[in-house]
Parts: structure tokens; sequence; C-alpha cells
């Protein structure tokens, strides 16, 4: 008589529990080890600010988070994937917690769970990659709008943007898709060819007119979140220069090849504000506030959401 088989489910997917149990550890021992670095006044700077900012900042964080999220459903959506929307905002939420590493690369983290819910590791990393190639499209389309005010930098403003729509054009196009096939003759050869031809159908027609007015809505509403902090002290810089310092702030930090663009990020925020008549004090609170609350609200909530994961999982 055999024995009844009522271990080996939990044998099969054990590893992933294990994973995430370890993954939450890990990330909770980094933020208590972080040490806090000390801004003397410009604590109390931010401590003073209106709640009505607050409110107005945590706001537009929402925004820029639902529109990446609507961006993602519109992706798994276009490749044929219909996860329940509770489900799959859990798991989305629960990728920000690994989002301070190079080039996001550890929000792939998704794909270990929605792997049990039928979407491919090949489909999950496509819409991740067309995530990231829309991103740098977007934030580099938001740049232009600072080339008003420096003239002395055009052509380097210019060949940037030409660089980033260059690198969405290349992904899309099919001989990328036939490189990959010439590669590699095995599995990784075919499972890279369906992963480009994925990522170039998610980056064309209707999937792209949808997906690049949410990418330009998540970024131009952390761009806005800056700009009420410079009007709340008083500078009256408009806001499609404060969203354009944004986002040469954000191409800096990618220059720079620092996990997250921290430091690099806000430094040349800081510089950017100068040329607008922006105090340093001032230039820190408004570049500090609206790349670090965003970025502490996704980090808390991505935390919560992994440790939910590995709760659940059996």
């Amino acid at each position: 008589m055999n024995p009844p088989q009522t271990s080996a489910p939990r044998t099969n997917t054990g590893w992933l529990r294990g994973f995430s149990v370890l993954l939450v550890l890990a990330l909770i021992a980094y933020l208590v080890m972080a040490k806090p670095v000390a801004l003397g006044d410009l604590v109390q700077r931010v401590q003073t600010l209106p709640q009505l900012l607050w409110a107005q900042l945590i706001g537009l964080t929402l925004v820029s988070y639902a529109a990446r999220f609507m961006r993602w459903h519109s992706f798994l959506s276009a490749l044929g994937h219909r996860v329940p929307w509770g489900r799959q905002l859990h798991i989305y939420l629960a990728g920000f917690a690994m989002a301070v590493t190079p080039g996001k690369a550890g929000e792939t983290v998704r794909s270990l769970y929605l792997k049990p819910l039928g979407v491919g590791y090949v489909h999950s990393l496509a819409a991740f990659l067309s995530e990231r190639l829309l991103d740098l499209l977007t934030v580099g389309l938001l740049a232009t709008l600072a080339i008003g005010w420096l003239p002395d930098h055009r052509t380097g403003a210019w060949l940037a943007v030409a660089g980033c729509v260059a690198v969405v054009w290349v992904f899309r196009a099919h001989g990328l898709e036939w490189l990959a096939r010439r590669l590699g003759a095995g599995a990784m050869g075919r499972h890279t060819a369906e992963g480009l031809a994925a990522t170039s159908h998610l980056l064309s027609g209707r999937r792209l007119g949808l997906a690049l007015p949410l990418s330009a809505m998540a970024w131009t509403a952390q761009g806005l979140a800056m700009h009420a902090v410079l009007l709340t002290l008083g500078h009256d810089v408009a806001a499609t220069d404060a969203v354009a310092i944004f986002a040469l702030g954000l191409l800096a930090g990618v220059a720079s090849f620092i996990p997250g663009g921290v430091g690099a990020t806000e430094a040349a925020m800081v510089l950017l504000l100068h040329t607008q008549g922006v105090g340093t004090a001032d230039a820190l609170t408004a570049a500090l506030l609206s790349r670090t609350l965003p970025l502490a609200v996704g980090l808390t909530v991505g935390v919560v959401a992994l440790g939910g994961l590995a709760l659940k999982t059996r």
C-alpha cells in the first residue's frame, strides 16, 4: 500500500516561502543598521512644513504608484494573463521592497510569485524590461522641458532624448529577435527570442499608446511634488521647470550607476535648483522630500507586502 502523498506540494514550494522570509529579514536588518544622516537645521525645516503639503505629497505619491500599477496590469493583460486584481496588486507592491537596486533589478522578485499564477518568467521579465525602457524614454522626454532655460546644453539634451528614443526603438526592432535566435540554439536562445518578441509587442501600437501616458503621469506626479515643496518654501518656480529638474536629476542618477541613484540624483537636483535662484537649504529640502518620500512609501509598503506573501505562500 502506497503512503498518502500529502507532503509533496509543501516540498515543491517550500523554498519559495523560505526565500521570502529570508528576504524580509535581510531588508529589515538593512533598515535597522542604516545610520541616519545628520542634516541639522534641515530636519527642523522639514518638521515645520504645513500638513497640507504633506497631504499633497502623499497624494501625488499615490498617483505615481497607481499609474505604475495600471501600466503593469496593462502589460500582463496584453500578454494574455488574467491575474486577479487583488493578488496582482499585492505582488506588484512587494516588488518595491527591492527598488533600491541597480536598475531596480530586484523588482523582478515579482516573477517568483507570478509563476504559480500562470505568468511565465519570460513574460513577467518582458513586462519589467518594458517598464524600465518606458521610464527611460519618459524621463528623457520630460527633461526636454529644461531646454528653454539651459541654452548652453541644448545639444546635449537633444542627444540624450535621441538616445532614449533609440534605445526603445532598438528593443522594438525585429532585428534583436533575429539576433537572439542566432546567438543561442538551445532553450536559452528560445527564451531570449520569446522575451524580446514580448517586449516588442508591449512597446508597439495601442499598448504603447496606453503605457506611455501612464509613465508620464507617474513621473510628472513626482516632479509636481517638488514643485509643491518649492511653492511652500516661497519660490516661484514654474511647474514645468520643477518637473524638468526632477527628470534631469533622475537621468544624472542613472548615469552615476549608483544603486537607486542615491546621492547623485539629489546633488544634480540641488545644482539645477540653484540656477533657478533657490538656496541650498531649500533646494535640499525640495530634492530630499520629492525623492525620499516616494521611496520610503514604496519600501515600507513593499516590505509589508513581501512579508504578507511569505506568510501566505504554502
